[in-house]
């Protein structure tokens, strides 16, 4: 009878073992996935794409109007003003949302936390430590390219 309680204790202690191996497993991946960094695209060209990778058309950046795009993997937001092409870091610097351009308020601004900033990248309101970096665009056939 000693042998069948035996088994029973040694099958349980199996079992809260495995169960403890899981727990533990569970516990720590997000951890680890989270201290990890971020896999970036190899994307290396100068031309300004759609999320599929497309070359965005010239033709799509009316004036007053701005797009969001990746330029080497990087998002960059790139506005037509008077007649210029102005083009910014699109990730904010307050905790790295995506900014978009705001034709009625005539700023960029973060959907996140309210971060705003004006026509050069400098803070004009909202909790970013600092402006956005610029990226210099130019328009090249129907292209939209990195200056």
């Amino acid at each position: 009878m000693d042998t069948n309680v035996n088994d029973r204790r040694n099958i349980l202690e199996v079992l809260m073992g495995v169960g403890t191996l899981a727990t533990l497993i569970g516990a720590i991946s997000p951890v680890l996935a989270y201290l990890s960094p971020l896999s970036r695209p190899s994307g290396s060209g100068n031309t300004l794409e759609d999320r599929d990778g497309s070359p965005m058309s010239a033709t799509r950046l009316r004036e007053g109007f701005g797009l969001v795009g990746r330029i080497g993997g990087r998002p960059v937001l790139a506005i037509r003003k008077n007649g210029q092409i102005l083009g910014y870091s699109a990730v904010c610097t307050h905790l790295g949302c995506i900014v978009r351009w705001n034709a009625a308020g005539n700023q960029i601004e973060c959907p996140c936390h309210g971060g705003r900033f004006d026509l050069l990248g400098e803070i004009t309101g909202g909790p970013p430590p600092e402006g956005l970096p610029a990226v210099h665009l130019k328009i090249q056939g129907d292209r939209i390219v990195r200056a």
